[in-house]
């Protein structure tokens, strides 16, 4: 068994797989004992581009990431996950005041923004959210996706015709 599909049964039963993007390894390891305890799969990535591979390879429900670090800002990271899947949502944390406000995270598509210290409850709960909403969205794709490619649907016509042309039929 791979360790994607031994990560595919983990993330089956748990709450979900949440991909943990942090330059800090303290705070890594924080954050990810503490979503393990409260029943998450944590997959962990120390930059950007790692989460990007990461991403490419494994299945999220959930990114947590910080917005500032050296390679790949999360701004950077949330704009490339959504080019990868635009349903995969983003939580964004900050420590320090910078250059991205509150306001223009959520501008880019950001599902949450918190500040550092997080307490862990708002971690889980946000994380929770986050992943119902994935699931949510996972599950109308489903329904609708078959639909997409249906540019209009005839349906026959009292008098035999089945254009839609909005005349009666002149059979």
């Amino acid at each position: 068994m791979s360790k994607a599909q031994a990560l595919d049964e983990q993330a089956a039963v748990s709450h979900g797989r949440v991909l943990l993007v942090d330059d800090q390894p303290e705070l890594r390891r924080l954050f990810r004992r503490s979503l393990n305890k409260a029943g998450y799969v944590v997959v962990e990535a120390w930059n950007g581009r790692v989460a990007v591979e990461l991403a490419q390879q494994l299945s999220f429900d959930v990114v947590i990431s910080d917005v500032h670090m050296p390679d790949m800002s999360g701004i950077e990271l949330l704009e490339t996950l959504a080019e990868l899947d635009r349903d995969l949502p983003v939580v964004l944390t900050s420590g320090s005041p910078g250059p991205h406000t509150p306001l223009e995270v959520g501008e880019h598509g950001a599902f949450a923004y918190l500040v550092k210290p997080v307490p862990f409850d708002v971690m889980h709960e946000t994380a929770r959210r986050a992943v119902e909403l994935r699931r949510m969205r996972s599950a109308s794709r489903e329904v609708f996706e078959p639909y997409a490619s249906v540019e209009r649907l005839r349906v026959p016509r009292p008098g035999g015709s089945d254009e839609d042309d909005g005349e009666p039929s002149s059979a």
